[in-house]
């Protein structure tokens, strides 16, 4: 049992025993309901060395969602003042989460895969303004591939680097497909076998017409960093994992066993990955015709995902990631300057089905890196991840919010858009 403060109105406090995992949900709530006449936790100065609190945040929020494996670091003026996990790591709940879990990113991939871009530009080896595709065209472009039937789109020879970079190609999944999550129509079409890898995928997507002018709109885009995972490697000469690592993190001090690549079953997976909570069955993409299996175990060809949302990293690495580049907008991948504004934050989610998570970056010197093995069945996808950086922001007296419809689970605005 646990002893809790019951506020009883105009500041009287009455003592009362309650469960332990009562106590963290209450607290957790206390959080939450800052608006709601109790007192104003926020108001009250962080102690960045209280490991306690900080456990009992992950915890509260976990156990009220039903979060079983999940991870939070958090980075205060370049030193990490927080890791913590909390959870399991397989289904039956048998065996404790590790202290150096790993998991699944999803779209946060995005980001480093802009940073590599970024960093062979400062290198030389690639120009923002170059062409992805080499069409016929005369000034030709980086990478050769066969439009399959034919090319579906006579503006896809005006496609540069930066466009896909910046989700400026000309591809919307919200009209069109998104098809890097088509693979097994993709190999029908095509006549090859399921899944049909990103070469076949790419080369099927320019046969395709585009939904805008190249430059003119912004939509985010799978396809888009598929094409410059492709890049980087045709560019580097080397394969995409390796260069992530040589070039991004290692940098940093983060060993390459901590920046994996996802892997489609669960077999091939590393001891240290926990089990990906997810409903429903799906067509195993590489067994259409075969029994269907859980979604995150064969609904997609994960491995094909590796530039645009297929690392698995642990939270540590995203935190040091996060406190040298910049995670989304205009600047993405480049190096932060170290001068931001007080006000200045940013943030990019990251969801597939069986995981979430979300990296958070402030002018006042606060990184934090949330990652949970589960993201919302309904609605908005990434509701978790962003409902515990409204808590963390009010606890930490930080910059950055999402409004209440956000925060359970409506749509998401333009503004605070994650890209999944």
């Amino acid at each position: 049992m646990a002893i809790r403060n019951v506020i009883l109105g105009k500041g009287r406090v009455e003592r009362e025993e309650m469960p332990r995992t009562k106590l963290l949900l209450a607290a957790l709530m206390a959080l939450i309901l800052t608006g709601c006449g109790a007192i104003l936790l926020t108001t009250r100065p962080v102690i960045w060395q209280n490991k306690s609190h900080f456990d009992a945040i992950l915890e509260g929020f976990s156990e009220f969602h039903g979060i079983r494996a999940s991870a939070l670091a958090i980075m205060k003026d370049g030193k990490v003042v927080y890791e913590g996990v909390n959870g399991f790591m397989d289904a039956g709940h048998s065996t404790p989460i590790v202290s150096n879990v790993m998991m699944r990113v999803a779209s946060v991939s995005k980001s480093v895969t802009a940073a590599a871009v970024r960093q062979l530009v400062a290198d030389g080896l690639l120009a923002l303004n170059a062409r992805a595709f080499d069409l016929g065209q005369p000034e030709g472009g980086l990478l050769t591939l066969q439009p399959f039937p034919s090319l579906g789109d006579a503006r896809l020879v005006n496609i540069t680097v930066e466009h896909l970079l910046l989700h400026e190609a000309g591809w919307d999944r919200n009209s069109a497909a998104d098809w890097v999550f088509r693979e097994i129509e993709i190999a029908r079409t095509m006549s090859v076998s399921s899944p049909p890898g990103r070469e076949n995928t790419v080369r099927f997507v320019l046969g395709k017409p585009l939904q805008f002018d190249p430059g003119s709109e912004t939509v985010n885009s799978n396809v888009g960093y598929l094409v410059l995972g492709l890049i980087i490697e045709k560019v580097s000469g080397k394969d995409y994992l390796t260069y992530v690592r040589e070039n991004i993190f290692a940098p940093l001090g983060i060993p390459e066993e901590d920046v994996i690549q996802a892997r489609t079953f669960p077999e091939d997976r590393s001891f240290r990955e926990p089990w990906y909570d997810a409903p429903g069955l799906a067509r195993n993409v590489f067994d259409p015709n075969g029994p269907p299996v859980r979604r995150p175990d064969g609904g997609w060809d994960a491995e094909a995902k590796l530039a645009d949302a297929g690392l698995v990293t642990t939270s540590r690495a995203l935190l040091e990631f996060a406190d040298e580049y910049v995670v989304r907008g205009s600047r993405i991948g480049s190096r932060r300057r170290g001068r931001e504004s007080r006000g200045w934050w940013a943030w990019r989610g990251g969801g597939l089905s069986g995981t979430s998570s979300l990296v958070y970056q402030s002018g006042r010197g606060v990184n934090y890196v949330i990652l949970f093995n589960r993201r919302a069945d309904s609605g908005d996808r990434l509701a978790y991840v962003k409902q515990f950086m409204q808590i963390l922001n009010e606890r930490l007296m930080l910059p950055g919010s999402v409004s209440t419809s956000e925060m359970f689970g409506g749509a998401s605005t333009g503004q605070y858009f994650a890209e999944q």
